[in-house]
C-alpha cells in the first residue's frame, strides 16, 4: 500500500491529477463494456461494428491534431470543454431514444474521452520531474484506474435491468461532476511551447528511433487486444453463451483484478531492477495464449471463463504498465505530438479490431475469433525483445 501511495507524495498537483484520474476512470469503467451491448439494441452486429470503426476513425483524426487545439486553447479551457462534451454526450446516451442520436453521442464520447486522457498525460508529464520515479508514478496512476475498472462491472451488474443501460449512464454522468473542481486547480497550469502534429515529422521520429518504434507497436498491439474484448466478449458471453449481465458483471469484476495487483510492483521493479523488457514479452505470452484458449471454451461455465479471462488480463497488466512506463521514459510534455501518436494506437486499434471481426467472420463461426488474436498477441513478443532495456 505505501507503494502505491508513495506517487500521492510528491506533489500536491500530481495528488490532484490522482484524484481527477479516479473519477474520469469511474465514468469511463461504467460504460466501457456495455457501449457495444447498448447499441446494439438499437443496431445490428455489424453496424455495431461499424459504428465502432467510423468513431474509431473520427477519433484518430481528432486525436492526431490534438497539439493544435492545445496550443490554441491551452491545457486548461482545452480539458474543461472535452469534460463539457463528455457530459453532454453521456447525457445524450442515457436520453436519446433516436438511434441516430445515439450514434451521434456514441461518437462524441469516443473521441472526447481520448481528449480528456491526453491532455491528463500532459498534465502529469508537466507535474513530474523526476525520471527515477516514472515507472512508480505510471503504475500508480494506472492502478488507481485499474481500481475503478474493477469495480465497475460490478455496479454495471446491479444496475442494468431488462437489458436497459440508464442508471449506468447516469450514475457515469454523476462521476464527471467532481472532476471540473479538480481541474480549476490547473487554471494557472504552465503550458510549455507545443509542437504540432505533422504526420510526417512524428511518423519520421518513430520510424527513427527503433525504441519508440517499437514500444509503440506493443502500445497498438495491448490496445488491439481490449478492443476485441471491450467491443465483442460481452456480446459472446451474452448472446451466443446465454450468460446474464449480472453473470459477466461479476466475471468481468474478477477478471479485471491482475491490473490492481500486478501494475505498481511491476512499475518499482522496472525502474530499480529488471527494466521492461522482459515484463512485456512475458506478458504478449501470457496473453496470447489464454486468448487462444478461449476458442475452444464452448460451455457455459461461469468459473471456467472467469479463470481464463483472468489469466489473459495478468499477461495485459504486464504489457500496459510495462510499454506505459518504457514510453514515458523516453519523453516528456514538451513532445506533446509524439504522446498524441502513441494515444492513436487506441482508436487505431478499435478501428482494426471491427475490419479484422467483420472480414474474419465471413469465413469461421463467432468463437474462433479469440485464435486470430491470441496468435497475434503473441507476435507482440518479436517487438518486445527488440528494445534496448532501460536496466
Amino acid at each position: 500500500m505505501d507503494k502505491l501511495l508513495s506517487p500521492f507524495r510528491q506533489s500536491k498537483l500530481l495528488n490532484t491529477l490522482f484524484w481527477a484520474n479516479i473519477f474520469i476512470s469511474f465514468h469511463y469503467a461504467l460504460i466501457i463494456y456495455i457501449n457495444s451491448s447498448f447499441l446494439s439494441n438499437f443496431f445490428t452486429e455489424t453496424q455495431v461494428s461499424a459504428l465502432y470503426i467510423i468513431a474509431s476513425l473520427l477519433d484518430t483524426i481528432i486525436l492526431l491534431n490534438a497539439s493544435k487545439i492545445l496550443n490554441k486553447l491551452g491545457s486548461y479551457r482545452f480539458t474543461i470543454y472535452a469534460i463539457s462534451l463528455e457530459l453532454l454526450s453521456t447525457i445524450g446516451l442515457l436520453v436519446s431514444s433516436n438511434a441516430f442520436l445515439v450514434a451521434v453521442y456514441f461518437f462524441i464520447h469516443v473521441f472526447t474521452i481520448s481528449l480528456i486522457l491526453f491532455n491528463m498525460d500532459v498534465f502529469v508529464e508537466g507535474v513530474s520531474k523526476d525520471e527515477t520515479m516514472t515507472g512508480e508514478i505510471r503504475a500508480t496512476y494506472l492502478t488507481l484506474t485499474n481500481i475503478t475498472i474493477v469495480i465497475s462491472p460490478a455496479l454495471v451488474a446491479l444496475l442494468v435491468f431488462n437489458n436497459n443501460f440508464s442508471y449506468v449512464y447516469l450514475l457515469a454522468s454523476l462521476f464527471l461532476l467532481p472532476i471540473f473542481k479538480f481541474i480549476k486547480r490547473f487554471k494557472r497550469f504552465e503550458n510549455h511551447k507545443i509542437r504540432h502534429f505533422k504526420i510526417k515529422e512524428t511518423l519520421s521520429e518513430y520510424i527513427k528511433n527503433r525504441d519508440l518504434y517499437n514500444v509503440f507497436v506493443c502500445q497498438f498491439l495491448l490496445q488491439l487486444f481490449f478492443g476485441y474484448m471491450v467491443i465483442y466478449t460481452p456480446i459472446y458471453l451474452q448472446r451466443y453463451l446465454g450468460f446474464s449481465w449480472q453473470q459477466v458483471g461479476l466475471m468481468f469484476t474478477i477478471m479485471l483484478v491482475p491490473f490492481v495487483l500486478f501494475e505498481v510492483p511491476l512499475g518499482e521493479l522496472s525502474d530499480k531492477k529488471y527494466g521492461e523488457q522482459e515484463f512485456l514479452t512475458i506478458g504478449f505470452i501470457i496473453m496470447g495464449l489464454a486468448t487462444l484458449f478461449m476458442s475452444f471454451i464452448t460451455a457455459r461455465v461461469f468459473w471456467m471463463w472467469t479463470a481464463v479471462l483472468f489469466i489473459s488480463r495478468i499477461g495485459a497488466s504486464f504489457v500496459e504498465v510495462s510499454s506505459e512506463s518504457y514510453f514515458f521514459k523516453h519523453v516528456n510534455e514538451e513532445k506533446s505530438d509524439v504522446i498524441s501518436f502513441f494515444r492513436v494506437s487506441r482508436p487505431l486499434a478499435f478501428t482494426v479490431a471491427p475490419i479484422l471481426t467483420a472480414i474474419t467472420l465471413e469465413f469461421i463461426p463467432f468463437q474462433y475469433i479469440f485464435i486470430l488474436i491470441g496468435a497475434v498477441m503473441i507476435t507482440g513478443a518479436h517487438y518486445s525483445l527488440a528494445l534496448r532495456d532501460t536496466k
